[in-house]
């Protein structure tokens, strides 16, 4: 691809905050044009439209000065004149899967005769654009990690902007900004995975209607550009000494409520003062609060450490009241004090300091009751711009609310989830607004789309969550605003969402509704990374059977443009989730091309920071050491499997950078020491230290993998040198980390050189599978493997059972796995799962994690292996172990990928023999194992193992 396009942008500058800008270019297709081809990128998407048709949209994740373009084939330009436009949404800040560039837009088309170019539309100053003013800017970010809700204003914009016969002669021409090369985007690299799907889903059915009342005003508030103003980042450890403060008018005294929240990862104070009276509040909590009449002053203390500095406030008051930044000459509502102190401690190796300096003029702020004492900081206060205020915060008017009352529900409103022409009517109610909760029966990642028809000016807010109590409760994701809001216009209209959201359940909230609408269809488009539906397996099991699909359709709804932890809350490429769900996957899918793609992103972290980063490509910079060191079993796992030994080529120079980074950690006993997010499991394990067991025993496993990479590249002295480390850390392990008096390995060594007192499963257990445990303290372990001591800390995330699975295996224990794996996911089943939880323990409150959680379905991994038996013994599966294993089933079958097809197996305990088929391609070899006590017909012919 050789790039003549310009760089192109409009007027809104370089970091423009949740910016929607449209670009056009009529062009005429050349008389002689045999074919053309359109190559574009943009920063930060992009949605492309031919003619007013939706084409595709992108680009996929990736580091800035690597940035990915797509191509789309135009065959079907129509002779004569045509248009293509481009909808960029630039998110202006950091997410945890984008690192902020800047604005813009480079495309091509390019004309082609005889396989030669004849002709070319560029980007340039003749492009024509114009802010879309249907998307409101004054949003609020879907969480910590995602970028900004959709808030759309249909009235507000020409819905036909896209389409060929508008008129663009009101629109600004585009700025020049640079051309191919310029900085950020060094190097355009062509897309390395085929474009997600686009399936539509339709609900199943409408559960219930109600009517609400929304709490009456509330304020979600982004203090990230008033205290570090000029950074566009997304770390945590976001350090802030400060206050936010605003001045409340009431035309009497009056009574009512008011709620403070904070993201949920937030380390904050929750205190305020109001008028002089001080209140230590928390998430969500009512406090009712006194107004007088006139000037209320209220200062909310928003020191603390975050990972989003926003904080939302919520009033319920019997009349509105009005809010006024103190001493403005503007209409800003709210102030900063300070910020007093400000600071972002990276987890990346160094040491961060711990303690929070507290100043003088921080702590005299907290004695203020009156705008006269707060005259004294008038030079510390700054307005917050009312654009960083989002005062249409679709969570919180969904949850902090009164149900007014359930209303029937007739069949005529299931009409609105019906796959054909009906509609649901939907009439005006008395008091409050009209509330549907809406099933799609399993959790879904995609665009929502809808067609319905109002008034100008009615409110459709979608409120997106994942799971139900069994009493009806709503079981919200913490820190998660999975919403849209849609303000209509006159008539019939349509509407697909930009933003691909994870959901199983829709509260769909019609407001301000003054005459009856109409809604004919909503629905979610599926986009997930395309594949066949290769890996299978069915037995005499129902419940088995069961748990193989809900994790197999977690793995899919969890792999989107790389392989991400979860669709709603993060949607990251968390680096040591992806090992376990890379093995999944393996047997469930065979995505290798999505697998490579993922591990060559982590290898590029390896020059920002240390150690390859936690997740990547992000906004968060930050090291999680166990993630790094399972990013190099992962790309031995990849060779294992796919036998893609041009891959460990392209990054064995990062691994072997991996290795000599991590010698530079050891200390003088040779185990590592780092300053790093060094956890686990979410589990009370002792990890918090620089010195940490289960990480020095996963690095002597990963070196001994590496070394194996090494020799299949002819790097035998680094082989040589790999494996002489490995055995270094193995006998410093058993020196200084075994604890001689209690029998175990311990948690970790305290910076004041005391051991540990904790024992734990989970690191017993990676000393186990890393093979650093001999003799007598290796029986030790499998003895606490398979009688866990009640004293220890237990596993307490299914990311761990999946390690936990593969040591009982080695131990030939394959009841206990299936008795955990019916125990825990059975109990998932019996709450009503379709995927896989973050955690196996139901949440009791109203907030919880992930209910689609890819690290979680290793089901799909251990019936391939344990049921199935297929294990590659060469890579790619050109030799492959089959040894099935029924273990107490009548029957089974199932299918497993492979990079040359498939393997079919079908097993059947008939009495007096097994019967087993196989089916392979040709060119793949097979050992069969079969066990010695037991007669088997292979293909219809009795065989013996060897």
């Amino acid at each position: 691809m050789e790039w003549k396009a310009k760089w192109i942008w409009d007027q809104s500058g370089e970091h423009p905050r949740n910016q929607w800008s449209c670009f056009r270019r009529t062009f005429t297709v050349p008389s002689d044009a045999e074919n053309a081809t359109l190559s574009l990128s943009a920063d930060t998407k992009y949605t492309v439209y031919i003619n007013g048709e939706l084409i595709g949209s992108g680009p996929v994740r990736g580091w800035t000065n690597e940035w990915y373009f797509d191509e789309y084939d135009l065959s079907g330009l129509k002779e004569g004149e045509n248009v293509i436009a481009v909808l960029v949404n630039h998110y202006g800040v950091g997410t945890m899967h984008y690192i902020e560039g800047r604005g813009g837009l480079i495309a091509q088309i390019d004309f082609y005769q005889n396989n030669q170019v004849i002709d070319q539309i560029l980007t340039d100053e003749s492009w024509k654009t114009s802010n879309h003013d249907g998307f409101i800017k004054e949003s609020v970010k879907m969480s910590n990690c995602l970028s900004w809700a959709e808030i759309y204003h249909a009235e507000l914009f020409d819905s036909n902007w896209e389409q060929l016969h508008f008129d663009d002669s009101s629109w600004h021409n585009a700025e020049i900004i640079g051309a191919y090369g310029m900085s950020p985007w060094k190097n355009l690299v062509p897309r390395d995975i085929p474009h997600l799907t686009n399936e539509p889903i339709y609900p199943k059915s409408v559960l219930a209607r109600k009517e609400v009342k929304p709490i009456p005003q509330h304020f979600s508030i982004d203090l990230k550009p008033s205290f570090f103003p000029g950074q566009f980042d997304n770390n945590s450890g976001k350090i802030i000494q400060g206050y936010v403060v605003t001045e409340i008018q009431a035309n009497d005294d009056v009574a009512g409520f008011m709620t403070l929240s904070f993201d949920a990862h937030a380390e904050a104070k929750w205190e305020f003062k109001l008028n002089g009276v001080n209140y230590k509040t928390h998430n969500g909590k009512y406090e009712t609060v006194n107004l007088r009449k006139d000037a209320n002053l209220l200062i909310v203390d928003v020191g603390g450490s975050f990972h989003e500095p926003t904080i939302h406030l919520a009033f319920d008051f019997p009349e509105k009241v009005e809010f006024k930044a103190p001493f403005s000459h503007n209409d800003s509502r709210f102030s900063v004090i300070g910020p007093f102190y400000t600071e972002t401690r990276l987890q990346i190796g160094q040491p961060v300091q711990s303690s929070l300096p507290p100043t003088e003029e921080y702590l005299q702020v907290k004695s203020l009751s009156s705008l006269s004492e707060l005259e004294l900081f008038r030079k510390r206060i700054k307005d917050i711009p009312n654009n960083h205020v989002c005062t249409d915060n679709v969570s919180l008017l969904s949850i902090l609310k009164k149900e007014i009352g359930t209303h029937s529900l007739n069949f005529q409103h299931q009409n609105m989830v019906a796959a054909n022409h009906s509609f649901t009517n939907v009439q005006p109610l008395e008091q409050g607004d009209t509330e549907y909760l809406i099933d799609f029966g399993k959790e879904y990642l995609g665009y929502i789309e809808f067609e319905l028809e109002a008034e100008r000016g009615t409110i459709f807010d979608f409120f997106l969550f994942e799971s139900i109590h069994q009493d009806g409760r709503i079981e919200h994701t913490f820190s998660l605003n999975n919403s849209l809001r849609y303000i209509s216009r006159d008539g019939r209209q349509c509407y697909r969402s930009y933003i691909p959201r994870g959901f199983r359940y829709m509260l769909l909230t019609i407001r301000k509704l003054k005459s009856p609408c109409k809604i004919y269809k909503i629905k979610v488009d599926v986009t997930t990374f395309p594949t066949g539906n290769v890996g299978s397996f069915s037995s005499s099991d129902y419940q088995l059977n069961q748990i193989w699909e809900i994790s197999k359709h977690t793995i899919r709804m969890c792999t989107q443009d790389t392989i991400i932890d979860c669709p709603a809350y993060e949607q990251a490429l968390w680096t040591g989730d992806s090992y376990n769900i890379s093995l999944m996957n393996y047997y469930a899918f065979g995505n290798y091309d999505l697998v490579r793609r993922c591990l060559r992103l982590i290898s590029r972290s390896v020059y920002r920071s240390p150690l390859p980063e936690s997740h990547v490509p992000s906004g968060w910079q930050n090291v999680l050491t166990a993630w790094s060191i399972l990013w190099m079993m992962a790309c031995r796992e990849y060779y294992r499997y796919s036998g893609d030994l041009e891959f460990i080529k392209e990054v064995y120079p990062e691994l072997k950078l991996t290795v000599q980074r991590f010698q530079e950690f050891m200390n003088e006993d040779g185990l590592v020491e780092i300053y790093a997010w060094n956890m686990l499991d979410w589990a009370p394990m002792d990890t918090g230290h620089k010195i940490v067991t289960h990480q020095n025993a996963l690095l002597v496993d990963a070196l001994r993998q590496t070394a194996f990479l090494a020799s299949t590249i002819g790097e035998h002295k680094d082989e040589a040198n790999f494996l002489t480390l490995a055995n270094s850390l193995k006998q410093a392990i058993n020196e200084h980390l075994w604890d001689e008096e209690g029998k175990v390995f311990i948690d970790s060594i305290h910076e004041n050189g005391e051991k540990s007192k904790t024992r734990s499963i989970q690191t017993n257990l990676i000393v186990y599978l890393s093979d650093c445990a001999e003799g007598q303290r290796r029986q030790i372990i499998e003895e606490y493997l398979r009688k866990p001591p009640k004293d220890f800390v237990q596993i307490k995330s299914p990311f761990v059972l999946f390690f936990y699975y593969q040591a009982l295996m080695r131990l030939g224990e394959n009841e206990m796995i299936l008795n955990n794996i019916r125990e825990i996911y059975g109990f998932m089943l019996e709450n009503d799962a379709t995927t896989c939880w973050e955690g196996w323990e139901l949440i009791e409150g109203d907030f919880s994690r992930s209910h689609c959680h890819a690290w979680s379905a290793a089901p799909t991994y251990i019936f391939g292996e344990l049921f199935l038996g297929v294990k590659p013994l060469e890579p790619g599966f050109s030799k492959v172990a089959i040894s099935p294993n029924l273990n107490g089933l009548k029957w089974m079958k199932g299918s497993v990928p492979i990079p040359h097809g498939k393997i079919d197996i079908y097993c059947k305990d008939l009495g007096d023999y097994i019967d087993l088929q196989i089916t392979l391609p040709e060119e793949v070899g097979a050992e069969i194992i079969t066990g010695t006590n037991t007669k088997v017909q292979v293909n219809g012919k009795y065989y013996r193992s060897v």
